[in-house]
């Protein structure tokens, strides 16, 4: 007889399947385990039966099942006991790795019903990339060097009451003194947005005496137990014993995010971890993100006091403002102060012109206005029927410039390459145009370089940051616009710590905008309380709940799906709609609904970062 099926719903996953009713049975003294396979599109959990050889099996094991005729890796997810012997499983063939401790194998069921995704997907990223028979004993930390601990005051306060909050925290001081928060209660776990930064810190926690895991490397180490453990957003699901807290660096940056379904993001899921445990979860950002200043509330939010030095001089210049009408050309003008920057052979410059994704911007022909929104502001796009629709609160209006009435729009659609040319020429020297490929020498200094808003990560340090078309950014047509220009000059800022000429400039079409004045002289807390109220108002998370799905079958009719209770908005997409709930709970059972009553696959991207 096969592998018996489990025959309901699984806790926490989107999987088909949950724990049986059982009956305890001792007297049967067999151990029953249930598996989730290691296989795409499988989305079952299946019975086995624990041989007496394999003692070491446990919840979060990794084995080798036989199902549907093939040998398949697995994890166990939990243990089950029937009442009844008469039942045959096959047996658990092998066991192959130490895998995700019971804790984490609960916290990704949580994730993959949180996120309406294959929880096999997020057991995947809490595992050991290479087998590990056996786990050793902790590595200690009392070593570590004697001496005045640097401390935050307001993280202390948040570390102390037990639950954690938002520190904002500015972002030129280093980090250090945050963490010294943290680490002095016990084991604790980092989470950063990117692996570099990981890096850096784990650097600085050795030399200090501390043992460290640097996640996914030492997976190992984490799972036997060391002083603290740090890692990019993978990290969040490390298997730590006696976790005492959890930070997350840079909260607001969208590299937190899994771009894949499920869409989990390290910041929620070290939330309901830190939850669980009973232990703080604190996280930092100079300006955070609105859904973990709702997740804290106003009174666990601190804002550290700035001073001189945590802002660069900040300018905001258009490049049409010194010139006729009739001297304008169509796009792609320097402005004459950018033209002055570059050409100072004293400076190195790094110019950043996004063309992915948000270069979608219409522009008026006449008056080189951005097309806005009339009732949100958010930049809109022209759909087929030639009129403007904004997909931030669905608006539709004609083709018409709301400044000067014309009806000549034109799409803004720069190139890095042909800006690197017109750079070059406006510059007098080289410019060096970054890419995945560009090799940049050790010793590089006082020169020009341009790309995407990866050439922040590729370049070490600058006098001058440019963002070439601001507008691209804070007008683009998401409602997260705002949040993710702010990560672009916190990234700037953080590139031109140390230099005495440290200046960003923000070059737009749309300079007199009243947004621009929160980038010359930031507010961090009136900026969150200005963005929390617009997402109230138009109904956006974290108020409320947004996935985007894409169907299969395009000739999916969501007026048929109305007992689901999910709006449905369509794209322009064939088979792809953005899908609104009322909160995270009522989109998740309605898309679990759906995976149960509809006879086609789809794909459900919760929250996504760049969609809407």
């Amino acid at each position: 007889m096969g592998a018996h099926v489990a025959s309901r719903r699984f806790q926490g996953g989107c999987q088909t399947l949950n724990q049986h009713e059982l009956i305890s049975s001792p007297s049967l003294g067999r151990r029953i385990v249930r598996v989730v396979p290691d296989v795409s599109g499988v989305n079952k959990a299946f019975d086995y039966l624990v041989p007496e050889s394999l003692k070491n099996v446990k919840v979060g094991s990794i084995v080798r099942v036989e199902l549907h005729g093939r040998r398949v890796d697995a994890w166990v997810v939990s243990e089950v006991e029937y009442p009844s012997s008469d039942i045959n499983f096959k047996e658990v063939i092998s066991f192959l790795s130490e895998g995700p401790s019971e804790e984490v194998v609960q916290l990704s069921q949580w994730a993959a019903d949180r996120f309406c995704g294959p929880v096999r997907a997020v057991l995947s990223s809490a595992s050991p990339a290479l087998r590990i028979k056996k786990l050793g004993t902790r590595h200690g930390g009392a070593s570590r060097k004697s001496g005045q601990r640097s401390v935050v005051a307001q993280a202390e306060e948040l570390c102390g009451n037990g639950r954690g909050g938002v520190l904002v925290w500015p972002a030129p001081r280093p980090l250090r003194p945050v963490l010294e928060s943290g680490i002095s209660r016990g084991r604790t776990l980092v989470v950063t947005p990117s692996v570099g930064f990981a890096r850096t810190i784990a650097q600085a926690l050795r030399r200090e005496g501390l043992s460290v895991a640097l996640m996914p490397d030492d997976w190992q180490r984490a799972a036997e137990g060391v002083d603290v453990v740090v890692g990019a957003r993978s990290a969040v699901w490390a298997s730590i014993p006696e976790l005492k807290s959890i930070i997350v660096l840079d909260e607001h940056d969208e590299r937190l995010q899994d771009e894949r379904s499920p869409t989990w993001h390290a910041r929620d899921v070290a939330i309901e971890r830190a939850r669980a445990l009973g232990v703080p979860c604190v996280l930092v950002s100079p300006l955070p993100t609105v859904s973990a200043t709702h997740w804290a509330g106003a009174e666990a939010v601190s804002f550290v006091e700035q001073v001189a030095g945590d802002w660069p001089s900040i300018e905001v210049v258009d490049p049409y403002s010194d010139l006729g009408d009739e001297e304008k050309p169509q796009f792609g003008l320097l402005s004459s102060r950018l033209i002055e920057v570059l050409r100072d052979k004293s400076q190195t410059v790094v110019c950043i012109l996004n063309t992915k994704g948000r270069s979608r911007l219409l522009s008026c022909k006449a008056c080189k206005a951005i097309i806005r929104c009339e009732d949100c502001d958010a930049a809109v796009i022209q759909n087929e029927e030639g009129l403007l629709e904004c997909n931030r609160c669905g608006a539709h209006r004609p083709s018409t410039c709301q400044s000067c009435s014309s009806n000549a729009l034109a799409l803004l659609r720069k190139g890095v390459a042909k800006m690197r040319d017109e750079i070059e020429k406006a510059a007098l020297r080289q410019v060096v145009e970054l890419s995945a490929d560009t090799t940049i020498a050790a010793n590089a200094a006082s020169q020009v370089y341009i790309g995407t808003e990866a050439a922040l990560h590729r370049v070490s340090s600058a006098d001058v940051v440019v963002f070439l078309d601001f507008d691209n950014e804070l007008f683009a047509p998401t409602y997260r616009a705002g949040e993710q220009a702010w990560t672009l000059l916190i990234h700037a800022i953080r590139l031109l710590k140390g230099s005495s000429k440290a200046l960003i400039v923000l070059q737009s079409q749309d300079a007199s905008n009243p947004q621009y004045n929160d980038f010359v002289v930031p507010v961090p807390q009136q900026l969150i309380e200005r963005e929390q109220l617009k997402r109230k108002a138009m109904q956006l998370p974290p108020y409320t709940a947004m996935a985007r799905m894409v169907f299969a079958d395009s000739s999916f009719n969501p007026a048929d799906w109305a007992h689901c209770k999910l709006s449905f908005s369509s794209s322009t997409q064939p088979g792809e709609f953005l899908v609104r709930a009322e909160n995270d709970t009522v989109l998740s059972q309605g898309v679990s609904q759906l995976r149960a009553e509809l006879p086609s696959r789809f794909r459900c991207y919760v929250d996504p970062m760049r969609y809407a």
